[in-house]
């Protein structure tokens, strides 16, 4: 397999043995470093030693902490839209809603109803502006991961999606990942097994990551455009 790379050197083996293989700077050579006694299919020497990924650096398996905080970065970045979207359909709303804590009389005839609250539209018109948003978001995550490579938050602090076999995602699947994301994320506290499931996972994946069949790893360079991503060199 020729490829480039930083130069000759002893890196995690492509073929995911658990040992050392030599890259003499253009192809992978023959000269296999067996892993140390001990080492299993059960027992990897780090996360993503399986995968042919090094133990830290550009390339290896993105730390969950470094996760979640691109995540709040993207999360900030929505949040405005958010606020945009609330301080367009409030004033909208709210001179239609009546008053917002109306007065029910001790009295009244049957067949009155009570009046609907309108802090309860107000409410509602909240949500709804966070179900937009929630929808924006995966449109974000998708355009920006097909057309960049990632989101800005990522890129922000040097993290990439791909596939597992090191390639780009496609729109197919980019929009797959987000949109289950995004649908775990309303199932309450359920939601939060997707992004805690990373931190028990031999290879940090979460559960959109999963399901996508994606890993997310440490890429501080720029995008270079369309085409195949990191691969499982060095």
């Amino acid at each position: 397999m020729t490829m480039t790379g930083p130069g000759p050197g002893w890196f995690a083996d492509p073929a995911g043995s658990g040992g050392q293989r030599y890259f003499d700077g253009t192809a992978w050579t023959e000269h296999l470093a067996p892993p140390p006694p001990g080492y299993g299919a059960w027992a990897p020497l780090w996360k993503g030693a399986q995968l042919g990924r090094p133990q830290m650096g550009p390339g290896a398996l993105a730390e969950p902490g470094r996760r979640l905080a691109a995540q709040l970065l993207d999360v900030l970045l929505l949040f405005g839209v958010l606020i945009i979207l609330c301080a367009i359909t409030i004033p909208v709303v709210a001179p239609h809603v009546g008053p917002l804590f109306p007065k029910t009389p001790a009295y009244r005839y049957p067949a009155v109803n009570p009046p609907f609250p309108g802090i309860l539209w107000l409410y509602i018109a909240v949500l709804g502006c966070a179900f937009v948003t929630g929808l924006i978001s995966v449109a974000y995550e998708t355009f920006f991961t097909v057309r960049y490579g990632r989101t800005l938050g990522k890129r922000w602090l040097g993290l990439r999606p791909v596939r597992v076999d090191g390639s780009r995602l496609t729109f197919g699947r980019a929009l797959g990942r987000s949109a289950f994301r995004y649908g775990m994320g309303l199932l309450s506290w359920f939601g939060l097994l997707d992004p805690l499931w990373c931190l028990w996972d031999d290879r940090r994946q979460c559960v959109h990551d999963k399901v996508a069949d994606t890993i997310v790893i440490n890429d501080p360079a720029a995008p270079s455009g369309p085409g195949p991503g990191p691969g499982l060199g060095p």
